[in-house]
């Protein structure tokens, strides 16, 4: 069987920095993709550029609030723009793709996880590249997934692939900006390093990820025992070149696998921007007596969320687990540091007592 690898590339390695689609960047990415399943890989895309290749094409507006129609309107004629030319470089050369959009929605409801999850199987048995992207036009805040890297980990742990590559500018992790002459490349980094003291180059241009959001990608899945390469895309041949470990950085992943399907769903589903403050003695207790996540514990409510998303339990700035929240982002603002019997009398017919039943909650550190 074929080792499965997600490689998500960013929108720069398949577009033009002024707008629209580079066929000869898409070329040499299809060629090399092609290229890996003679070297026994079976290759899943993600790939942005979606908003990049039709942005010129739809008037800018002046006004600030007007700006997600302008993305999501530039995602419509982008992406059909963006998929025939990833089918043109692939019938070239023989072979054929197939373009998946989803949003965050799509990985929440089984039914409709399991769909994307057996139709990359079909694609993949029949050698046939999986192109995935966000369906811009139609996400919004509480259901956009936000960024590809992100995007990138739910298909990695989707489809049981072993490895995911990020292709970016920037070669690797470094100490600081890599355009300074003394900024340090990490070679290899292990699973449970947590980039203390690592300073963050900017965002491309174009993009919506920087580096930071590729480190929350690697901070899911590497403790699940999947490894996460990140390197350039400007190098020639730049995945061959990270596969045999020759450029970028590697996260290695655990060595002890997480085998549980729905402990590492909890962990890969996890919105980056959405969480919850709780107090001392609520962090105590969940981590001691395995408890469900109170109402009464929690002090600040951050982010934009729905009943039903996955977000993280903060204390102290840490990340001590993460869960399916019973309330959207603004019922939990209003039960929060009330007792269960109050919660009724706030919210009329509330879903539930408890903010994250236990059955729904992955202690992921200690205090």
């Amino acid at each position: 069987m074929k080792k499965r690898v997600v490689i998500k590339v960013g929108s720069l390695a398949v577009t033009n920095e002024a707008g629209g689609v580079s066929s000869v960047k898409i070329r040499a990415l299809v060629a090399e993709l092609l290229a890996l399943r003679e070297k026994g890989f079976a290759p899943i895309l993600v790939s942005s550029g979606a908003i990049n290749s039709g942005r010129a094409l739809i008037k800018r507006p002046e006004e600030k609030k007007m700006m997600i129609s302008f993305q999501q309107a530039a995602a419509a004629v982008g992406q059909p723009l963006l998929m025939r030319a990833y089918v043109d470089a692939l019938e070239a050369l023989g072979a054929h793709g197939a373009q998946i959009l989803v949003t965050h929605e799509d990985f929440k409801e089984r039914q409709r996880f399991l769909n994307i999850r057996n139709t990359i199987n079909r694609l993949l048995e029949n050698d046939v590249l999986p192109i995935v992207n966000e369906n811009d036009t139609v996400s919004y805040a509480e259901i956009t997934v936000g960024d590809n890297d992100q995007l990138a980990v739910m298909i990695t742990e989707a489809t049981d692939a072993e490895k995911l590559i990020l292709l970016t500018e920037a070669d690797g992790l470094f100490d600081k900006n890599p355009k300074e002459a003394d900024a340090r490349r990490f070679d290899v980094v292990d699973f449970r390093e947590d980039f203390v003291g690592v300073k963050f180059a900017a965002k491309t241009s174009v993009g919506r990820g920087g580096m930071d959001t590729k480190l929350k990608a690697v901070r899911k899945l590497t403790p699940l025992g999947v490894d996460v390469c990140i390197g350039t895309f400007l190098a020639e041949s730049p995945l061959s070149r990270l596969l045999s470990g020759t450029g970028g950085t590697l996260f290695k992943g655990n060595p002890d696998r997480q085998t549980s399907r729905r402990k590492s769903w909890l962990s890969t589903m996890v919105k980056n921007d959405a969480w919850v403050v709780v107090d001392e003695g609520c962090a105590g207790a969940m981590l001691k007596a395995t408890t469900s996540l109170l109402p009464i514990g929690i002090r600040k409510v951050h982010g934009v969320f729905r009943r039903g998303d996955v977000i993280q339990v903060k204390h102290r700035n840490k990340t001590i687990a993460v869960g399916i929240t019973e309330f959207d982002h603004r019922e939990l603002a209003l039960v929060m540091g009330k007792k269960s019997g109050e919660i009724s009398a706030l919210i009329e017919n509330a879903p539930s007592k408890v903010a994250i039943h236990k059955d729904n909650l992955l202690i992921k550190a200690d205090i």
